[in-house]
């Protein structure tokens, strides 16, 4: 999994706009260790480390298209790799923070972020 995890943050670091913000290679190294929690038969809680990287990532979110970024950024991240899109809503709430973000799948519209 660390390969993987390796692997998720250097093709982010290479494909990541220029002009979004935040960046995403930041959202990445953020909310990277949530990885294990979003998987389909992932543990029923977040690490702490996680909900730090969630409440980092939600003080990025100050304007709607701060939100957009981060959302086109975990979309993009996620594209391959297995996970249970129905997860990704339930992070804020299980973190105890107002990121608040639909199930991010390929089909996910994220400007229709609010």
């Amino acid at each position: 999994m660390n390969g993987m995890l390796g692997s998720l943050i250097i093709l982010m670091l290479v494909s990541s706009p220029a002009m979004a913000k935040p960046s995403c290679p930041r959202v990445v190294g953020e909310v990277a260790s949530c990885l294990a929690f979003l998987r389909k038969n992932g543990p029923a809680k977040p690490s702490q480390r996680c909900c730090q990287g969630v409440k980092k990532v939600n003080g990025m979110a100050k304007t709607r298209n701060d939100r957009i970024a981060i959302c086109e950024c975990i979309k993009g991240t996620l594209v391959n790799i297995d996970y249970d899109p129905k997860r990704v809503p339930v992070l804020g709430k299980q973190c105890g923070s107002t990121f608040d973000l639909p199930p991010v799948d390929r089909k996910t519209n994220c400007n229709q972020i609010a």
